[in-house]
């Protein structure tokens, strides 16, 4: 068995946020190739990770220097060497999201993209960018975690889903024996290495056990929260997943790795965990409050993510199944996996009683919404939004929402539409389940990459149901969605209204409405508001006005955050009124016109509780 490229990860420096990583590498008459991926799975976007490593070196057995060079920014070529060699360097570790590396006091947070370099074999330098090297590449890693003085005072501990290692089947230390190693992991392959995300730090884990799947919930701090109700309700999603694809659960442990944080929202995919970062505050839940609106996401999203173990990250799309991590790799079927995926989170809530019929339908006004105030959903179908989200969708800007549609939102809003659509055309034999279970069965258990038009394959091959129309409407068109029409089948009901005001995301509501027209999203200023965001064609836009300008005046009266939509009301019998604003230290003046607000945000009612309850636990025929 050949011995494993060995990866010894020490917290360097936590203040500084330095993590040092030295490679222990086999002996080469070949120069040694070294690459660190460019972007990580489930986040489409290049995120250029190397440009965090710094103060590179490299050394054989003997304590000798050798020679190495970069190659491109993301590539390293150490010389021939005829002994054992490593090669250290210093990853700064300060990006506190799901998708690369952060540490402050109380942890470390580390993705394998972030840190790990690809040792690689066959490798032509002058074709840097146009090699195609995989990350399934077959060859054994081996990781050894190290603590520092501080961490050790601090009782740091780890957590992750890499294979732990028993003592006498790890390779020698290359440091001072009397370092604290944390622990020893193995895995067999660079692609298997790097979808283990790893916390190490003063750790909070919360065990339990649904079917025969441990799971643990990690949390970086103690948390305000009920968690003896957490955990029952984590049981309910966890089973319901488990039992919809009705197979071996490909996991036998999983975790939920939650950074808390005073801001920030996130998610990230693997195999076996999860990474998430969630704002400490919105954790709150007690037996005496109930379910809070914060408390409800943080459950939506981890039932989002665990979906994901099936759907992504084994069942996906053909380019995803041994992907390059260098360059882009493009597909059109985003919508089916994070769209899909955007309605299961919810729906699971809603299906294990977690919550109820009004709030489900709560939840869907406000994505209605969303997606009414969305004006890009004209120009994009999510199908382009899918393949366009490297360059589009991951890339916004405040005006972004003018030209391109979010695939999460209006997907899961198709997902919804389609499950109806299957249980009208089989007569409430099937739904959106039975497409689910076959692509798993299909697809996902040995993972085999799924084509573009993998849905209506499986619909008309499968189910027996030709809906080639109807997902073209739905997933390649900018056609609107027919959910007025679908709702009432399950026992719902939706009725637009305008917005009542700047913070009204939709809903059922006893405010009255504004009734005027006003076009972009604000926040407040000492004097005026400041615009954030401008809808093309909106009031505003057509006054002149664009993003960063700062509302003064109407009518000559000043305007602010709290008066508003009082003074739009006040004009409501004219046709225009004179608007002033200050635009990079320049007064600008120019006219309004008064028109109708836009009913664009979404009631939802449930109109019949017995039909929605069928709907919500409809036993349905599995292939």
């Amino acid at each position: 068995m050949p011995t494993p490229v060995c990866y010894d990860v020490k917290i360097f420096d936590i203040h500084a946020h330095l993590l040092q990583i030295t490679i222990q590498l086999p002996a080469n008459i070949q120069q040694t190739i070294l690459r660190l991926p460019n972007w990580i799975p489930g986040s489409y976007m290049i995120r250029d990770f190397a440009q965090h490593v710094h103060q590179e070196s490299a050394k054989d057995c003997l304590g000798q220097t050798l020679a190495w060079r970069k190659t491109s920014k993301h590539t390293w070529i150490v010389a021939p060497c005829q002994y054992d060699f490593t090669f250290t360097y210093i990853v700064f570790a300060n990006d506190l999201s799901v998708r690369s590396a952060f540490m402050n006091d109380l942890y470390a947070f580390v993705n394998g993209t972030s840190i790990f370099m690809q040792v690689i074999d066959d490798y032509d330098p002058k074709c840097d960018e146009l090699d195609d090297i995989r990350i399934n590449d077959n060859k054994t890693y081996a990781v050894r975690l190290y603590a520092n003085d501080y961490a050790i005072e601090h009782e740091w501990q780890v957590s992750t889903t890499l294979p732990l290692l028993l003592k006498d089947e790890c390779p020698p230390d290359i440091y001072d024996p009397s370092q604290y190693v944390l622990g020893h992991y193995q895995v067999e392959s660079y692609a298997d290495l790097i979808d283990h995300p790893i916390v190490i730090g003063a750790i909070n884990v919360h065990s339990f056990m649904v079917e025969d799947v441990v799971f643990e919930m990690m949390f970086t701090e103690d948390i305000d929260t009920d968690m003896a109700a957490l955990i029952e309700d984590m049981k309910k999603i966890c089973a319901h997943h488990l039992h919809l694809f009705n197979s071996e659960t490909p996991i036998k442990r999983y975790v939920f790795q939650t950074l808390v944080a005073k801001d920030g929202f996130g998610g990230l995919e693997h195999k076996a965990s999860t990474a998430l970062l969630y704002p400490r505050d919105a954790l709150k839940n007690t037996a005496t409050t109930g379910i809070s609106e914060g408390y409800e996401t943080f459950l939506s999203l981890c039932a989002h993510e665990l979906f994901h173990t099936w759907h992504v990250k084994r069942i996906k799309p053909d380019v995803m199944v041994n992907p390059s991590l260098t360059l882009e790799n493009y597909t059109n079927q985003l919508w089916i996996y994070e769209g899909f995926t955007s309605f299961y989170d919810d729906a699971t809530l809603v299906r294990t009683g977690i919550i109820d019929a009004p709030a489900y339908a709560n939840i869907l006004a406000k994505n209605i919404t969303r997606l009414l105030r969305n004006p890009g959903r004209f120009d994009q179908s999510i199908s382009t939004s899918s393949f366009e989200a490297w360059t589009k969708f991951y890339k916004q800007t405040p005006d972004s929402t003018n030209f391109i549609v979010s695939y999460y939102n209006k997907g899961g809003l198709a997902a919804l539409c389609l499950d109806i659509v299957i249980l009208q055309q089989s007569n409430g034999k099937y739904n959106l389940d039975s497409v689910m279970r076959l692509l798993w069965e299909k697809y996902g258990v040995n993972e085999v990459g799924t084509p573009d038009n993998v849905i209506e394959v499986i619909c008309r091959d499968e189910l027996q149901l030709d809906l080639d129309s109807v997902i073209h409407h739905f997933a390649h068109s900018t056609i609107e969605l027919p959910l007025a029409t679908l709702l009432p089948t399950i026992g719902l009901s939706l009725t637009l209204r305008p917005a009542v005001d700047n913070n009204d995301k939709g809903g059922i509501t006893k405010a009255t409405p504004c009734a005027i027209a006003f076009g972009a999203m604000h926040k407040a200023q000492s004097i005026g508001i400041l615009l954030t965001q401008v809808l093309i064609g909106s009031p505003v836009a057509a006054a002149g006005m664009t993003r960063n300008d700062v509302l003064l005046a109407i009518e000559d009266l000043e305007v602010s955050s709290t008066n508003l939509i009082n003074l739009l009301n006040r004009f409501a019998g004219r046709e225009q009124v004179k608007v002033t604003w200050l635009r990079d230290g320049r007064l600008c003046h120019g006219t309004m016109l008064i028109k109708p607000a836009l009913t664009d945000t979404a009631e939802v009612h449930v109109i019949d509780e017995t039909i929605f309850q069928q709907w919500t636990q409809r036993k349905l025929t599995f292939m």
